[in-house]
Formats: C-alpha cells, structure tokens, sequence
C-alpha cells in the first residue's frame, strides 16, 4: 500500500502527459503506392520508368526522380511526407491537401527518416543524423529541447 501511494502521482503525472499532448503522433514509413484517402482526394504514386509521378483524383500534382517511394501520412489525411528514393539518401517532400491543388514544399536537406511526430503547425523528423523540425517551409536542427515527443 506505502508502494502505491508514492507511485500513484508518477501515474496520473504519466497519463496527464499524453492527455495534454493530443496532437502528437509518431509514425513509420509505407511504401504503398496507394490510393491513400487524404482530405484533398485519393492519392496514388505511379511509377514511370525513373521517376513517380504524385496524382490526386487522377490528375497529376507532382513529379518525384525516384526509383521507390515511402510515405508517412498525418492521421487526418491533410498533410504527408514523401521520401523519394534514388540514389544516396532520399529527397524529402511535404505535401499539404487542405490546398487545391495540393501545396508541394520540398525540404533542403536528404535524409532517411526513422520517424515522423505530426504536431499542429509543424512536423518533427528523426533520421540517423538527429531530430528536425520543418515549420512554415524551414527545416530546422534541434539541439536540445524541454519538449517530448512520443
């Protein structure tokens, strides 16, 4: 009983912390090619010789150089990151489908992504080479930081 009392606050401290962070949500990759339902319409990827090309609805909205894909969705099916893989590290792309057509922002830096954390006006990448935050069109590094992503 003396155990439970001094855990007890650690829980409910625990639970208030994913309670209060309801817009993060980590994912891994899929290499499907779809359709994918977003907010904007089906998304499929269509593999033409050495490049895929990005429809929705069956109209055409981006050309990616790329042998393969994988792709990483926000829940509500309004935004997704797309690497892009040819040779060396992929090209990373973020696609907003609360747009018509759907906004294309290609990020500056190549990496190969361990996971995405889906946040409100930002998402945050892990890759091998650190954690990155990509807002407003600016890929940032993160050194340190008092927030957690789960």
């Amino acid at each position: 009983m003396t155990a439970l009392r001094h855990f007890f606050p650690l829980i409910v401290a625990a639970l208030l912390a994913f309670a209060v962070v309801p817009g993060v949500f980590a994912q891994e990759a899929d290499a499907s090619a779809g359709p994918i339902r977003t907010t904007g319409g089906s998304v499929v990827f269509v593999q033409q010789g050495a490049t895929v090309e990005a429809q929705i609805d069956g109209k055409p909205f981006d050309q990616l150089n790329a042998r393969r894909i994988a792709h990483f969705e926000e829940p509500s099916g309004a935004r997704m990151i797309v690497e892009a893989f040819d040779t060396g590290l992929p090209e990373l792309v973020l696609y907003d489908f609360t747009r018509r057509p759907p906004t294309v922002e290609r990020m500056t830096k190549r990496m190969k992504l361990t996971g995405v954390f889906w946040q409100r006006d930002e998402v945050v990448l892990k890759s091998a080479d650190g954690w990155y935050r990509f807002q407003r069109g600016t890929l940032t590094k993160l050194t340190s930081s008092k927030m957690t992503y789960h």
